[in-house]
């Protein structure tokens, strides 16, 4: 990502910022434009960074517009497919306005999904008479652009459902408007957008800027598909685990950062190897603040039973070996603990890769908090609370890991996630499976760039399920505190036991409120369901 620096002229930015020193800023001068995006996708510098000029993020779908009130029979109304904006005329057309918003902005991700032949979904820019992107059968796997693996997720029911996710960012300078042309038909939709400040420069995409930037495209598909874990400098330090015991290594002083961490651990009876994964608890502190503390399995995105995960920022290969990619600085001093909370042992190895970093003004820290709840109710008007973070941060993803006690799929509850002081979530989703790229329950794991479902036992969704998403523009930047629920509706009613991990990056007073203490990782993991595949 193109970045400027600008000194701090005024007395009140100051006292706003951590430091002295002048921020990074994700925008400038230069105009936000497809390139600049293409390159922020995957910017380790800014990553840890508050964006200057700041934006705020919203999430439109289909969800059931009888949502109105939280806390009454209507909040968790079903019909998830049938919420749209209004009808309108184009061109002796009558659509159905799905999205429309005022810019400048970004379109940072957009998922369709149900069968819909004989329907066009159309994208209208900046105020256009007739849409400069049209789409075949309500398709965004159909965009007219060859789009790189990496940046487009067609689904594992996409054979029927045409269900996809598309991470291709499109600016707009003015506005956005998304339609479909079909209005006798519902639809499931969803569109995450950044609203940057009014005078933002944004360039308007497109598809000739698209086109002469298709060998970038395809550079960052596979940089985000096959990232590179750095490996410069790594700090070590290794033990026998026993019982209770911890291991503790304390890294280079000064302005630094992780850039990437591994922790292995061998030698463990495989009889063991689920719960212990769990009993790990990895703690790791900055500056004197202890800013993480998690299971070693839900750190790395892949949750009870610690299976397998293969992202562009979490990795375990299912046998002991976890990987971290995000970026992790520090001004002036940094601690890496493993603690075994269990009675059995292991051999475990921390390896940390270091470099240099120069902390800017708006410079942050990385987070990540976990909790736990069982026997939780579904069907019961009850919504799950993933998290819920205070304190100015970035909003960077979650692991959702679950023992499902109901008969079939317990996810059909909508995410919702509050900004500051919103009245109404603006980010309000219309099922957990598309929450994380899903266009009905999965049947197998699969991953993406963004994340996947580590794990799936059964077919009919009983038993463990995980869900894993990381952010990269679509991230959510927020000034004082982010709620992210789940509504508990499945299709037969039950129970579920659920445990969530988010991952956010704050300043040293930034924390998660309602985290679970560590000894709620020795919870005995019921025993699994498998079925024939």
């Amino acid at each position: 990502m193109r970045t400027t620096l600008f000194y701090i002229c005024s007395l009140a930015t100051i006292l706003s910022v951590y430091s002295c020193k002048e921020p990074i800023y994700s925008s400038g001068k230069n105009p936000i434009t497809l390139e600049s995006l293409m390159e922020e996708m995957v910017s380790v510098e800014a990553e840890p960074c508050f964006p200057v000029p700041f934006f705020t993020t919203k999430h439109v779908s289909s969800y059931d517009r009888r949502s109105v009130i939280p806390g009454t029979p209507s909040w968790h109304a079903n019909r998830d497919n049938t919420g749209f904006v209004r009808y309108e005329a184009n061109n002796g057309r009558v659509e159905k306005v799905l999205f429309d918003e005022k810019g400048p902005g970004v379109l940072t991700r957009i998922l369709t999904t149900g069968g819909s032949d004989g329907a066009n979904l159309r994208i209208y820019f900046d105020g256009e008479k007739e849409a400069s992107i049209l789409l075949p059968a309500y398709d965004i796997s159909l965009f007219p652009l060859d789009i790189p693996e990496g940046l487009l997720y067609k689904h594992e029911h996409y054979s029927t459902t045409q269900g996809s996710s598309f991470y291709y960012p499109l600016p707009y300078a003015q506005s956005c408007k998304i339609t479909v042309d079909n209005v006798d038909r519902d639809y499931f939709f969803h569109t995450s957008c950044r609203t940057y400040p009014k005078g933002t420069k944004v360039q308007t995409f497109t598809l000739k800027d698209g086109e002469a930037l298709q060998d970038k495209a395809q550079k960052l598909s596979e940089q985000l598909m096959y990232p590179k874990t750095y490996t410069e400098n790594p700090e070590t330090k290794e033990a026998r685990l026993t019982a209770r015991s911890s291991l503790r290594m304390k890294l280079p002083d000064g302005e630094k950062a992780i850039r990437s961490l591994s922790i292995h651990v061998s030698e463990i009876d495989s009889a063991c190897y689920a719960s212990f994964m769990r009993n790990l608890i990895v703690k790791i502190s900055f500056d004197g603040v202890q800013t993480v503390c998690v299971p070693l399995s839900d750190l790395t995105g892949a949750g009870m039973g610690a299976p397998a995960v293969r992202s562009y920022y979490l990795e375990a290969d299912g046998k002991g070996h976890s990987k971290l990619r995000f970026v992790m600085p520090y001004q002036r001093e940094a601690h890496i603990e493993v603690e075994n909370i269990s009675e059995n042992s292991a051999d475990i190895k921390i390896e940390a890769c270091i470099s240099t970093w120069k902390w800017y003004a708006n410079t942050l820290y990385f987070h990540a908090g976990w909790k736990q709840e069982n026997g939780l109710e579904t069907n019961r008007g009850l919504d799950y609370n993933m998290g819920t973070l205070q304190g100015r941060s970035i909003f960077k993803g979650d692991m959702l890991s679950l023992y499902n006690h109901c008969p079939r799929w317990y996810g059909e509850g909508d995410e919702h996630i509050w900004i500051d002081h919103e009245e109404f979530p603006s980010h309000f989703g219309c099922g957990t499976e598309d929450y994380y790229n899903t266009t009905f329950a999965p049947i197998h794991p699969y991953f993406n760039p963004f994340g996947g479902a580590p794990r799936e036992d059964d077919e009919a969704s009983r038993g463990y399920n995980t869900f894993v998403r990381t952010r990269n523009l679509d991230i959510v930047p927020f000034n004082e505190r982010l709620q992210f629920d789940f509504e508990l509706i499945s299709w037969d009613g039950g129970q579920v036991d659920y445990a969530s991990t988010l991952f956010w990056y704050g300043d040293l007073k930034t924390k998660m409120t309602n985290i679970s203490d560590s000894k709620e990782a020795l919870y005995a993991l019921p025993p699994a369901i498998y079925t024939e595949k």
